[in-house]
């Protein structure tokens, strides 16, 4: 009968165990680590773009409504001082009538505000990368730019709509009611104007401090 002698156990020391120990804690940290500054970098780098885009998108806006700040101002005085006696015209007429000329290469008396930019950072969670100052900057100009597209979509649905307007009859409370939306559109465009100009600086600092 055949005895097999098993193989000796070697013993590991002590110091041997806590080498092997400090070795995989300093693996899953560096894991961790690089885990972490990837994470970051991607972060920086949404956060870069959604500034160079929303900083791209004001400019854009504050560019074609700035110079019809101005026309709306005049329109409102001027539809103010309408002469509501003619009894053949509509409110219609005279909303249009009294609005002044347009600049060259304006379509339309009521500028198109885009805001992809301002909804991709939000639904896209970069917000939360950007500095709180400018965050609240850039939630303060969208809030207003907000109330003014409602304003002239107001103004759309509301009395350019209604049969009155069309009515030479009720020409009078036609026009003040045409006028006064007017104003609304005007009061706010030109609070977001300011808005534009006073928070682009700080957007623009943000902007290439990340690039």
């Amino acid at each position: 009968m055949s005895t097999s002698s098993a193989a000796p156990r070697v013993r590991r020391s002590l110091p041997a165990w806590l080498l092997e120990g400090i070795f995989i804690v300093v693996s899953v940290l560096l894991g961790f680590a690089v885990a972490q500054y990837g994470e970051h970098q991607n972060n920086r780098e949404l956060a870069m773009r959604a500034l160079t885009s929303l900083q791209a998108e004001i400019e854009h806006n504050r560019a074609v409504l700035a110079p019809l700040v101005p026309i709306h101002r005049a329109w409102v005085q001027a539809l103010d001082r309408a002469d509501t006696s003619n009894s053949q015209r509509s409110a219609f007429d005279i909303f249009f009538a009294q609005r002044p000329r347009l600049p060259g290469g304006t379509p339309t008396p009521f500028a198109f505000l885009r805001r992809s930019a301002w909804d991709a950072a939000l639904s896209g969670g970069a917000l939360r990368f950007i500095d709180y100052d400018v965050a609240a900057d850039l939630a303060e100009i969208y809030r207003v730019q907000e109330i003014a597209v409602d304003n002239v979509d107001r103004l759309a649905k509301g009395p350019l709509s209604a049969a009155a307007t069309f009515d030479p009859a009720s020409r009078a409370a036609s026009v003040r009611l045409l006028w006064l939306t007017l104003l609304d559109i005007q009061s706010a465009e030109e609070i977001l104007v300011n808005l534009y100009e006073k928070h682009l600086p700080s957007i623009r600092s943000a902007a290439n401090a990340r690039r």
